[in-house]
């Protein structure tokens, strides 16, 4: 009876312990989003992705979306309230929604609520899950201009760039720039510089003091620009964008007086640039107080940098002033092939000459003078003789 009453009891224990196991057996539905794109602008399409999975011990039946609530600025395109069918323990089955962002949407962060519904049998569950659309104007970061948009070799220039934010607010920036062919250097603050902010719809201007190698070939060096931000809702984004600068062909002259007189002045005329001047013109245009007899223009070809050669021309000042600015034009092409034109002044000095041509005038008078007087003792010389003949000759006849 002992043995028989233990069994019983045993069994009646591994009853309940099976029952209890049944009991216990039910289905767990979890749910995993994404969100594609993952930051969407407003006025775009956006897409959602939502995968449910049945990591319960039983099948889950009646599976369905039976409410889903939208924060205001997101309107939903096409059917959300969908049947799910049933899923079997491990089971998983994807669902795809559609939405649209309002055009007038501020940046910021939105959400979309589910209820989602499964059962047992006649035992039925809902769970909530959410899902989080990031909306962000997109911050339409633009280069408008770099200034001087031109640089000469060996030459040092403060270099600005100037950066346009035409949607939200940014920050953390990071403005670098690199010269692809190693032609352009920063000096001082290097070619890195940090912003804090940029609020939207504004511009900022980046100076950098820079130095072109002398070495620096005439035409477009490209520079490769990357600016680094943090959006407003903290994501980071790099935007890389290349620009090119012109190293320009140009150079430079210094304009001397070698020589002036009355009649010739030589000018020398020096390349100071860096660069060949081409087809070279040296031109005395016209002007207020100077006048050019013959050529007012001088051929003197190629002038390479550090050159220097000299041309000649028959300047006559107009007027009474012994010192005068003389215009001088130097056309030339550079190294581009583009024609340039230079204006340079020199001071021409007139007093030696003014001097000669006083004393040559004093000079003639004294010389006008001297002849003057001789003639007028000739005058006397035979005047005297006269009289000294006539009283002779009345002597004579006397007697």
């Amino acid at each position: 009876m002992k043995k028989f009453g233990i069994f019983t009891f045993s069994t009646i224990l591994a009853m309940f312990y099976f029952l209890n196991l049944v009991n216990a057996a039910e289905p767990i539905i979890i749910t995993s989003f994404s969100v594609n794109p993952s930051t969407i602008a407003p006025g775009n399409e956006g897409y959602i992705q939502l995968i449910l999975k049945n990591t319960g011990n039983a099948p889950a039946n009646r599976i369905k979306i039976s409410r889903v609530f939208f924060d205001r600025e997101i309107i939903p395109y096409g059917q959300w309230l969908i049947d799910l069918g049933a899923l079997g323990v491990g089971d998983s089955s994807i669902a795809l929604f559609k939405f649209v962002v309002s055009a007038n949407a501020s940046a910021g962060l939105y959400t979309i609520n589910f209820n989602i519904d499964y059962c047992q049998d006649s035992s039925c569950r809902t769970i909530t899950p959410n899902v989080i659309v990031n909306v962000q104007s997109p911050s339409n970061l633009e280069l408008l201009s770099i200034n001087p948009s031109s640089l000469k070799p060996g030459e040092k220039t403060n270099l600005t760039f100037t950066i346009m934010n035409k949607g939200n607010s940014i920050s953390n920036v990071v403005f670098s720039w690199n010269s692809v062919k190693s032609e352009i250097f920063p000096l001082g603050s290097g070619n890195r510089i940090v912003i804090p902010a940029i609020d939207e719809n504004s511009y900022y201007n980046i100076k950098t003091e820079v130095l072109v190698s002398s070495n620096a070939l005439p035409g477009i060096s490209p520079l490769i620009i990357s600016i680094q931000y943090q959006d407003k809702s903290g994501t980071n984004q790099t935007i890389s964008l290349t620009a090119g600068i012109e190293i320009s062909g140009e150079t430079d002259f210094d304009v001397s007086v070698q020589e002036s007189s009355v009649t010739l002045t030589t000018l020398a005329i020096a390349n100071i640039g860096t660069t060949t001047a081409y087809s070279t013109i040296v031109r005395i245009p016209q002007q207020e107080n100077f006048r050019v007899i013959g050529a007012s223009s001088s051929v003197i070809g190629n002038l390479n940098a550090g050159d220097y050669t000299v041309a000649s021309f028959q300047i006559i000042p107009v007027g009474n002033l012994t010192r005068r600015k003389l215009n001088v034009e130097i056309s030339y092409t550079d190294s581009t092939g583009i024609r340039r034109i230079v204006q340079k002044e020199v001071e021409l000095s007139f007093l030696n000459a003014t001097l000669g041509a006083t004393i040559g005038r004093r000079t003639t008078q004294t010389q006008f003078q001297i002849n003057t007087s001789s003639q007028y003792i000739i005058i006397g010389v035979v005047c005297i003789v006269c009289i000294i003949v006539v009283l002779k000759i009345s002597k004579w006849k006397r007697k």
